[in-house]
């Protein structure tokens, strides 16, 4: 514990975000605090994108083997739960207490506890403690979207299921997006009765229609149960048992439920808006620059900032920024390009750039490769059944617009479209390149001809 209380820069948030921006700002010679009222690590490294993997990866290597029983494998793996939570807790133990003690060594003070902007240089802790700076950083994240219905306290997040010791027999998602079928994948492979409940007839909205078609096709072959058009209105237990009113009028039974309705800005640390930062349902209001629109004063990064997609990646990119901007008078406008992302089920989907409905409405004179990868040998030497691309390409430059994949490793591939993208390589070079093969990236060469 510090007993300064003035600092060049107090950040606000220890995940990926802060991490960048506080690297950036001791390499320019400031004095940083770093505050946090949970372990320091942030949401990806401790709540979401690395544990997450811990669990996908055994799904996959479940799945994978299933698919080939009767093809070579005679017997598929079952999944063993708490072994596989007990290695999961392994990799995060200590995580929280190495990070703290880290940014002590490199000369940061650091504060765990509640934060709240009580001026336009100051911010208050929850044991009374004040401390000014000349920039604020709020690098807060997000928080699951809650639901207000008759029954909430019945309700878990995706950071429980993260942390069950048990597998429950059954269990029901709410919400149709990537964190509810990535962690519908999981529960399914390990032996849950799954179900998908979603307000609309689309789900993972956002992404290519086509190729979520197929997603959903292998979610439903797996055996999740995907309910469309249909809203809880309330639960209800009784002894061990959840049932599950709907809009619908069809009433669905379970034992664990997550609502997973998506993500919102974590904006506790504006309350009592004295520190004049303005917000709004989408997160802090911010400049090119990263900079808030009401208190220059103050920045905004990653989750918590209106710039953006919710991705780790823009995190860390935004953290990078607006150290710079910070150090540098505000030189470095946000220009992420097209960012890629994926979505962990199985098989993985994976998107870069446009959509086709984008590429219209944008003007783009293009065409569309498109078409089913289940015949190929890299499909079918791993019994894949369901796998499709799609990728969007200019006519006039042969430049990508897009691609949208579906299929094993497509996590992977879409870095390597995501390149071509943001550095121009037309899709004819991919075409001829001399790939290592038979790989999943040499595949590529017949999405784009």
């Amino acid at each position: 514990m510090t007993n300064q209380t003035h600092f060049d820069a107090i950040i606000i948030g220890s995940g990926t975000s802060a991490y960048y921006c506080a690297i950036g700002l001791l390499e320019g010679g400031m004095s940083i605090a770093i505050i946090d009222e949970r372990p320091f690590g942030g949401t990806c490294a401790l709540r979401g994108c690395q544990p997450k993997k811990y669990l996908v990866a055994n799904a996959e290597a479940v799945a994978g083997a299933a698919h080939l029983v009767g093809k070579g494998i005679k017997v598929a793996p079952e999944t063993d739960w708490a072994a596989l939570q007990k290695l999961k807790n392994a990799f995060l133990d200590g995580i929280p207490e190495e990070a703290e003690a880290n940014w002590r060594e490199k000369g940061v003070a650091t504060f765990r506890q509640r934060a709240t902007l009580s001026g336009a240089n100051e911010v208050s802790l929850a044991d009374g403690t004040t401390l000014t700076a000349e920039h604020i950083i709020l690098a807060t994240g997000s928080t699951p979207r809650p639901l207000d219905i008759p029954g909430s306290e019945h309700f878990h997040t995706s950071d429980d299921f993260l942390e069950l010791p048990e597998l429950p027999p059954r269990i029901t998602f709410i919400g149709g997006g990537y964190i509810s079928f990535e962690f519908a994948h999981v529960a399914v492979r390990a032996g849950a009765e799954v179900t998908i409940l979603h307000r609309s007839a689309q789900v993972l909205k956002g992404f290519e229609p086509d190729i979520v078609d197929v997603v959903v096709e292998a979610s439903r072959a797996a055996g999740i149960r995907i309910v469309l058009e249909t809203s809880p209105t309330g639960v209800v237990r009784k002894s061990d048992i959840l049932t599950i009113s709907t809009d619908s009028g069809e009433s669905f039974e379970t034992d664990y439920m997550v609502v997973a309705t998506g993500r919102v800005p974590s904006l506790g640390m504006l309350a009592g808006d004295a520190g004049n930062v303005d917000h709004s349902k989408h997160g802090v209001t911010v400049n090119g620059y990263l900079q808030s629109t009401s208190n220059p004063a103050v920045y905004a990064i990653g989750d918590c900032a209106n710039a953006g997609l919710m991705l780790a990646t823009v995190a860390d990119e935004h953290g990078k920024i607006a150290a710079r901007n910070i150090l540098g008078r505000n030189k470095l406008k946000v220009d992420l390009g097209k960012v890629a992302t994926s979505v962990f089920t199985i098989p993985s989907m994976a998107s870069v750039g446009l959509t086709e409905d984008d590429a219209k409405e944008a003007g783009h004179d293009f065409r569309v490769n498109s078409g089913s990868t289940t015949e190929w040998p890299s499909s079918k030497r791993i019994g894949e059944e369901h796998g499709a691309y799609k990728v969007l390409i200019d006519n006039k430059t042969g430049l990508l617009l897009g691609a949208h994949l579906v299929r094993h490793n497509a996590a992977e591939v879409i870095n390597t479209f995501a390149l071509a993208i943001a550095h121009d390589i037309p899709a004819s070079f991919l075409a001829e390149f001399l790939w290592a093969y038979p790989t999943s990236t040499s595949d590529l060469k017949n999405m784009v001809r």
